[in-house]
Parts: C-alpha cells; structure tokens; sequence
C-alpha cells in the first residue's frame, strides 16, 4: 500500500534509465556475444549484469511498460523485507536466548517493518534504475541466510550457496563487494570469536581461515575494476582533513535521516567546492561521531551485543559511501547508499524500544503510542515520496527549489541538470 503510487510512475528519462534500461543494447538485442562482453566488462562505468538479466526478463515480458519495472522491484524488495525478517530471527534468537517468541517475533517483525516502509527506501524501490540495489541486497541476505546455515550446522559445502551468492550479489551491484566483512559480523553475532584472544594467533583461526576464499573473490573483483577503468581513488579533489568531515557528517545525516527522513532529495550537495573552507558549524561532526563511538564502545565492553550488532551493520554497509576512499562523486550523501543499512538501523530502533517499555513500564503506554504514530509518519511521508518519482520532472523539482536556495545564500553546489545522465 506505501508503495502503490510506483505502479503508476513512469520512467525517468532524464536520468539513468535512459541508457540502463530504454537504450541498453544488451537488454534490447540478446544474444550469446552480447551477454559475454557484458558479463565481462563494465557499461557506463557500472557493473550489474545479473541486474540487466532482470530488464530482459521483463522486457520480454511486457516491453517498456514502466508499471511492470516497478512492479518487479517492488517484489524483489517485498522478498528482501522476507529474507530480513527470518535472518533477524534466526541472529537474535541465538544472542538472546532468554527472550519468549512474543519479545523475540515483535523486534524482528518491527525491524523488518522498518526496513520495508522507510522512506529513504522509496528512491530505491521507485527508480527502475535503482533496482540493481535491491537485486544485489537479495542475493546478499541469501547468502547470510546460508551462512548462518554453515554456522549452525558447521557443514563445509553449506559455504559453496554463500560464494554464489556473493558473486551474484556483485553481479547485480559492486556495493555487494563488503560482504566478506558481513560474515565475520555473523559470526560476531553468533559468539564465533568468543575465547578467541587478538594477536598473530586469530589470523589462523577457523574463523578467519574460512574467509580466505571470499577475501580471494573480493581481491579479484576489485582487480576487475581497476582492469576496467574504475575504482581508483580520485586525488585532485578534497583534502583528507575534509573527506573525515565528510564521512562524519555523512553518518550524523544518514542517522537523523533514519530518525526524522524530513527534505529528502535524489541529489545532495557538498558543502564547498575543492579548495575553500568547510563551514565552522562542520566541528559538530566529528564531536557527534565521537560520541557515537563511545556509545558503541561502552554497549560492547557491557556485552549488549544485539545493539552493537545493529550499530556494526547500520556502518559496515555505509564503509564504501563514507568518503574513506575519496572516490570522484558530485553528491556526497544519497539516499539508496542507506538501502541495506536501515536494517542495522531497524535493530537499533527495535531494541530501544523494547528497552524502554521493559526498563520503564511507566512510559510503557507512552512509548506505544509515539511508536505507532512514526510508523504511521513513515508511511504517508513514503506514500507521498513514492509519487515524487512519478517522472523526471517531479523528481527535480524539490532539487530546483534546493539550487535557488544556495544561489540566495551564495552556497556551492553543482548543477545535477547539466548532462544528461546521472554518474
């Protein structure tokens, strides 16, 4: 229901769908030659051939009707809230075994609720061209499904389905590359690195030694990359100082966004051109970051690890948009970069609450109540968002309204209408 608007939006012609799916010969013109090369480099600068597998499919379906596209990754995106919902299931039902099956159904019910109504969801589930994000987010939760399996059963070959679905995970989107780091938050999750002590000796545990092979896989496709033109470092724009501005503010963005997802736009500006001064107000940044820090730090040292489990996924799957790697982006924060993430920020969010109604029983009342009417602000703000992407036209024009801002203030920004395709 949040999402009914996206049947009936067009495509953006604007933007990325014009060359991803409208004039993508490999989706149009299908044959053996074809699928090879396009398997076997990247087009536009982008690498998701088991994505454009996905436009053929439904190109051959319904041709170029929009309202099918959309209704393809609405699904794939229902799946994902599916695949989430039995994963935290699964995860929190091993750290908190005390928990009964009421507690424990309504955290992963109300996580995976988070995850599929959020609004910084919506420009990945209503932009056909942003169906690779939710494609390689399947085959990511697929794989940590297999590899919970692997743990559980400790059976070698449950860990041939979690290579698979890496790749193909990869295949749909480079983002999928930071895997590897998820599993070893799984195995953090299920006590794998209990009596393990940190030296040289953790190097050759089973659970490090398991991962050599995805750690190969992620050697491999970063050399991939690098061989096709992409993945270096820019050097000639910000300074270091500036990119950990950056990558702090980027995070504080990203979690009041989760919190309170109020003027959200499909472009967001740097603050200043390379070469001037950031803002003085940007200070605040690191001083928040650092106290997100300490807070994780202090929950780790007190063994809640369902929070700092929730806190590692919301951050691990940010690492490659946080500025670490000053990669060349004319945005510096973008709302599908959260698409995976808003799940470690649903396990936050869930165990706050039900910390506060167990802790607090006298705000028990009060809690439900300011629950139900977030969840409700979430969906009219995700319902009204999703009519946003009708077409290229509505999507722009809140960012039209953004540029005449920072021309009245004299602020820096970029012109996103300048050419013709997003990069």
């Amino acid at each position: 229901m949040v999402y009914l608007p996206t049947f009936y939006n067009d495509f953006q012609y604007e933007w990325d769908d014009q060359w991803q799916v409208l004039t993508n010969p490999f989706v149009t013109d299908v044959n053996s030659e074809n699928l090879i090369f396009h398997f076997t480099n990247y087009y536009h600068g982008q690498y998701s051939p088991v994505n454009t597998l996905v436009y053929i499919a439904v190109y051959k379906l319904a041709g170029f009707n929009p309202g099918v596209f959309h209704a393809a990754s609405l699904l794939i995106h229902l799946a994902n809230v599916l695949l989430l919902f039995t994963l935290i299931i699964k995860i929190i039902s091993k750290i908190k075994t005390k928990w009964n099956h009421q507690r424990l159904l309504f955290f992963s019910f109300f996580t995976a609720l988070i995850f599929a109504i959020h609004p910084l969801q919506v420009e990945t589930v209503a932009w056909i061209s942003a169906s690779k994000v939710v494609l390689y987010t399947f085959f990511f939760l697929t794989g940590l499904f297999f590899y919970s399996r692997y743990i559980e059963t400790n059976k070698v070959w449950h860990l041939l389905p979690v290579i698979f679905c890496y790749i193909l995970s990869y295949g749909s989107k480079e983002q999928a590359i930071i895997f590897p780091m998820n599993l070893l938050l799984l195995d953090y999750a299920y006590g794998r690195f209990n009596g393990i002590r940190v030296n040289h000796k953790i190097f050759f545990s089973d659970v490090i030694v398991e991962k050599i092979p995805f750690f190969l896989i992620t050697g491999l496709l970063y050399w991939f990359s690098l061989s096709n033109g992409i993945g270096y470092v820019a050097t000639d724009v910000y300074t270091i100082g500036q990119r950990f501005m950056f990558g702090a503010s980027s995070i504080m963005e990203y979690i009041f966004r989760v919190i309170a997802p109020v003027r959200l736009y499909y472009f967001y500006f740097y603050p200043v051109a390379p070469g001037q001064t950031l803002p003085v107000y940007y200070w605040i940044y690191p001083i928040l970051l650092l106290i997100f820090i300490w807070t994780a730090w202090v929950n780790y040292k007190r063994k809640n690890k369902v929070l700092v489990f929730g806190i590692l996924l919301f951050l691990v799957n940010l690492a490659l948009a946080l500025h670490i790697l000053p990669l060349p982006r004319s945005y510096i924060t973008a709302d599908r970069f959260m698409y995976l993430s808003i799940a470690g920020a649903g396990i936050v969010i869930s165990w706050l609450i039900l910390f506060i109604m167990y802790r607090y029983r006298h705000l028990k009342n009060i809690i439900i109540a300011g629950t139900y009417f977030w969840v409700i602000f979430l969906c009219y703000h995700s319902f009204t968002r999703t009519k946003h992407w009708r077409d290229s036209e509505t999507i722009k024009s809140n960012v039209v309204k953004l540029i005449e801002e920072r021309k009245a203030k004299e602020l820096y920004f970029v012109d996103p209408f300048e050419d013709q395709y997003e990069k």
